[in-house]
């Protein structure tokens, strides 16, 4: 029997050792569950690495006859030769530094906010590596995991946040965030220490703008994953919203709405009830920036490409108010002033 290329042999077992992570992930009597996903999913990494760099024919040679590089410097290789981001190599990184720990010593508790960011945005760029790089082998992946979550969790982002803020408090919070920081400052090479870590910050007031975790998370979207339950007769809208730049940790709000009677409003009817015409309201809803603020305006699908435009009690209120407040009011003349 003719044996696979050598790289087709690591990716294989690439796509092995990740399907073994998630399994792992989400199974109910794992007392081990967390380390073993992290040295599954960092397996995974380092043999997808060393599958890439060998097809592309470069040495993965250890510094010892007989041996091959870490998974953190393949991976660090992949963003030298500008495979992979900045972004994605700081959440492999991450993986790979928690695992060390695991494999090493202990590994503290990790919430399962960074669990889920890192796992998930781990899978989906090895996902993205094979298809770029391994085309004809994509098709091996599988293209569903099940995942289910009951608890009232944020994001990565608000949990890093959290833990930061009691890492002068906390031995257990300390070491957590020193194991992610140290795995977005990999330099290739080596690691910096927790004697390091600390001195980043030590006799500063505020501790986050010092870490470099700090602009990950700046940089890298934020993933929570939740089952959406659509009771009988209600739709599911996932709505996603701009923030505040200094804030990255915003949560995901789930909302049930009932559109007739939380946006009771069609524009006609707004217009009828304020005395006015619909382009004259429609015109009023856009100079005050109602649309597409959930507190007063919510778009209900008509057909694939129509909507139908509701609004709250709360949009009539401030259309109300601001037209007794401003009797002079002409929304065709802010329009133009806008353009």
């Amino acid at each position: 029997m003719k044996l696979k290329r050598e790289y087709l042999r690591l990716l294989e077992k690439a796509i092995h050792a990740l399907e073994g992570a998630v399994d792992s992930f989400n199974s109910v009597h794992q007392p081990y569950r967390n380390e073993t996903t992290l040295i599954l999913m960092t397996n995974a990494w380092e043999l997808l690495s060393k599958a890439v760099l060998v097809r592309a024919h470069k040495s993965i040679a250890g510094d010892r006859p007989g041996t091959t590089i870490s998974a953190e410097v393949a991976v660090s290789r992949l963003r030298h030769e500008r495979i992979l981001d900045e972004n994605q190599e700081d959440c492999i990184q991450q993986v790979v530094s928690l695992r060390n720990a695991a494999v090493h010593h202990l590994l503290p508790d990790v919430p399962a906010e960074v669990m889920h960011h890192l796992l998930f945005f781990c899978c989906k760029f090895f996902r993205e590596l094979t298809i770029k790089v391994f085309r004809s082998h994509a098709k091996e992946l599988k293209d569903d995991f099940l995942s289910l979550s009951f608890s009232n969790l944020t994001t990565y982002a608000d949990k890093i946040q959290k833990l930061v803020s009691r890492v002068r408090k906390s031995e257990h919070d300390k070491t957590l965030v020193w194991l992610l920081e140290r795995g977005v400052r990999f330099d290739g090479a080596t690691y910096m220490n927790q004697d390091q870590f600390e001195a980043q910050y030590r006799r500063k007031k505020r501790i986050m703008p010092h870490l470099q975790i700090s602009d990950f998370i700046k940089n890298t979207d934020m993933v929570r994953i939740i089952p959406v339950q659509a009771p009988r007769n209600y739709t599911a809208d996932l709505t996603l919203r701009k923030g505040s730049k200094r804030d990255a940790s915003l949560p995901v709000v789930i909302k049930k709405t009932d559109i007739e009677s939380d946006y009771p409003y069609l524009t006609k009817e707004l217009a009828l009830k304020l005395n006015r015409n619909s382009n004259f309201m429609a015109a009023t809803i856009a100079a005050l920036g109602l649309k597409g603020d959930p507190t007063y305006h919510q778009p209900v699908r008509a057909s694939q490409t129509s909507h139908i435009q509701r609004y709250s009690q709360a949009a009539y209120d401030r259309i109300a108010a601001h037209l007794r407040d401003n009797p002079e009011f002409d929304p065709y003349q802010e329009r133009r002033r806008a353009k």
